[in-house]
């Protein structure tokens, strides 16, 4: 009796010195808690694999969560430059013309794309870079029911759950949303998040076939939360202008 009463002392004082309180971050606050950390870096490998063909491409770069700024590098298959991309609000620099300034020193290696400007064709033919590098910190927000799968060796949270499309899309700017629907399955599909000691995102992490066997893998990491977006653009002299 003694020793059942001595037990339930400890547990009594553990429990007023926070010990019944949860051991790892709640699920359901990890999008506010990302916003409010401010940009991020972030890193994202996606992997194709047809017939046996495994294609690779790899992005990174930093990115802003509340306000239209991120700067990104794309390394796509079979590119000889990586590409690089700054977007500023409305407008989207990128050094597309990077080979042909090199045969012609005249022909300048930036451009400019202003995206108000385009019809709602070419808003459809272009691809939302922003929208794109952000769809994986939106995908929370579809997951209701999150499961823990304990704690990491690198001190991240392991969740698991489904992402629900039809409570995603009313949830998450349209503009996401189509981008999401471009980059990921076309019903209901599981992810796996992990989320740091500060409840933030730390990786998602979504695998799956399509329905004519292609398997599809896409790696998204965040970090070093509060690092200011660099903005810094080449000489003017170094961009044309190629709004419509």
């Amino acid at each position: 009796m003694r020793l059942v009463a001595l037990l339930m002392l400890t547990a009594a004082l553990l429990a007023g010195c926070g010990g019944s309180s949860k051991s790892h971050p709640a699920f359901e606050n990890v999008r506010a808690q990302t916003i409010a950390a401010g940009p991020a870096q972030f890193n994202l490998k996606i992997s194709v694999n047809a017939g046996g063909t495994r294609i690779t491409a790899e992005e990174n770069g930093s990115v802003s969560f509340k306000a239209r700024r991120a700067h990104l590098y794309k390394q796509l298959p079979g590119g000889q430059f990586p590409q690089e991309l700054v977007i500023i609000g409305p407008i989207t620099y990128t050094n597309a013309n990077v080979q042909a300034a090199l045969a012609d020193p005249t022909v300048p290696p930036w451009t400019k794309l202003d995206t108000r400007k385009l019809t709602a064709k070419q808003r459809h033919d272009q691809p939302d870079e922003f929208a794109h590098v952000l769809g994986a910190a939106y995908l929370p927000e579809g997951v209701t029911g999150a499961t823990y799968g304990g704690k990491e060796a690198d001190g991240t949270f392991r969740y698991s759950g489904t992402v629900g499309l039809a409570r995603l899309a009313r949830r998450i700017p349209a503009a996401v949303m189509t981008s999401i629907r471009n980059d990921y399955p076309a019903a209901n599909f599981p992810a796996s998040f992990w989320l740091d000691s500060d409840g933030r995102l730390s990786r998602v992490l979504v695998d799956y076939t399509t329905a004519k066997g292609t398997k599809i893998t896409l790696d998204t990491t965040y970090s070093e939360y509060g690092t200011p977006v660099d903005l810094t653009l080449p000489a003017p002299g170094k961009i044309k202008d190629i709004t419509p």
